[in-house]
């Protein structure tokens, strides 16, 4: 499988990550060039080239090395749209991920690796639905197939799993439903078979509570929506970050304007994702320690997921919803509550910091888990980091407790609505 990685890969690379102080290229850049305050992070690897372009000769071997990969990773991309089998899919996607893995050990920074694997997967599951498409009988009415989770925000890692909608624009005929049905199953196995494992807590369209059409969607949400307990919350959750994949563009529109028209309308749903938001509990001690395992297997250590970075997507998914942002991008939220004077310029930049330390933090347990052998759990030991790692992690998780804080008095304070 593409995500069954082997350790042998990147050993050598991690020992060398480990013990090397890494690429700093905005740092190297800044030295050079004036690259303005708007520089945090790169956006992708084509602005990153784009910038060492204008770094002169001091950093010209960092441009060709990053340069040849470029490449390497167009070539591979260009080859998923003429592939007629899944097979084809499965090898360019287990090639692109080592591509993927290698570029962050050699210090490609969190949002290019985001933007990179993002979109590589999003041409594998087009793909993968044109071969299902051809192979069923023809397609009966419009559908849109939707990607939610971390590809819905544009933030994958090495590991993915599927989180996917289904919707289809005619309601009420029984022989559209089945076919539907079908498709869907279809559709998931073959993206299991190409690497996107099967979802663990069953978010796919082989779930009828996952697809419908649009008007069963309609109804679906209208009971999630007044009936907010513990599961349908979570569904709520989930579906703030639902994103266009493939099929009818102006369905897909359809269904993501209703889901935000849905909680624009139900703002005691929103409470209560706030309330979840802001008791999320951080890997921080009272006294800033790190909050640590103390038995069993993860015994020192903790996950970076459920105690970190999760608490940080969740708290500013609620303030982007609460204003009417629709983008579902963690950063890009942050950023336009920033513009909008929701958040202050510094707990902006906080903010973004903590977001990019604690993803690589979770990108590095990742590559821990591929290089010891071990099943990926999440799972962190601070003590592998140095330092300024660990300082840079604790920082970053006293970032999040400042949201969350801020949260609380927004939505349950004086400043509350």
């Amino acid at each position: 499988m593409p995500t069954h990685y082997k350790s042998a890969d990147f050993s050598q690379l991690y020992r060398q990550f480990k013990s090397s102080t890494g690429f700093d290229d905005l740092n190297a850049l800044n030295s050079l060039i004036d690259l303005g305050s708007d520089y945090l992070f790169f956006p992708d690897l084509a602005e990153h080239i784009d910038l060492l372009n204008k770094g002169c000769a001091v950093l010209e071997e960092r441009r060709d090395f990053l340069e040849i990969r470029q490449a390497e990773v167009v070539r591979l991309t260009s080859r998923i749209s003429p592939a007629t089998e899944l097979e084809e899919l499965v090898e360019l996607h287990r090639r692109l991920n080592v591509v993927a893995i290698e570029l962050f050990l050699r210090g490609l920074g969190v949002m290019e690796i985001h933007a990179l694997i993002t979109y590589y997967r999003h041409r594998l599951t087009e793909k993968v639905i044109a071969i299902v498409s051809r192979k069923l009988a023809p397609m009966p009415c419009d559908f849109t197939w939707f990607n939610m989770g971390s590809d819905g925000r544009r933030e994958q890692t090495f590991f993915t799993d599927q989180d996917n909608a289904l919707v289809y624009e005619v309601d009420g005929s029984q022989e559209i439903d089945d076919y539907f049905e079908n498709f869907a199953g279809e559709v998931v196995k073959a993206l299991d078979q190409v690497g996107f494992a099967l979802c663990s807590g069953n978010i796919m369209p082989s779930n009828p509570d996952w697809r419908g059409s649009l008007a069963n969607w309609q109804r679906k949400m209208d009971e999630v929506f007044h009936d907010q307990s513990q599961d349908n919350l979570l569904r709520v959750i989930i579906l703030m970050d639902v994103t266009y994949c493939t099929g009818s563009v102006t369905l897909g529109q359809k269904m993501i304007d209703k889901v935000h028209q849905m909680i624009h309308d139900n703002f005691g749903a929103l409470m209560v994702m706030a309330r979840s938001a802001v008791l999320s509990s951080v890997a921080l001690t009272m006294f800033k320690k790190f909050r640590l395992e103390k038995s069993g297997e993860h015994s020192g250590m903790f996950n970076v997921k459920l105690f970190g970075w999760a608490p940080l997507i969740m708290t500013a998914r609620v303030f982007a919803l609460k204003y009417g942002h629709t983008d579902t991008n963690t950063v890009v939220r942050i950023k336009r509550l920033e513009a909008q004077k929701h958040f202050d310029v510094e707990l902006s930049r906080n903010l973004q910091n903590a977001y990019r330390i604690l993803a690589r933090a979770k990108m590095v347990s990742q590559v821990e888990a591929i290089v010891s052998g071990r099943k990926y759990d999440y799972y962190l030991d601070p003590a592998n980091l140095n330092k300024s790692g660990q300082d840079e992690l604790r920082q970053a998780l006293i970032s999040v407790e400042t949201l969350q804080k801020l949260a609380y008095n927004s939505f349950f304070g004086s400043g509350g609505l």
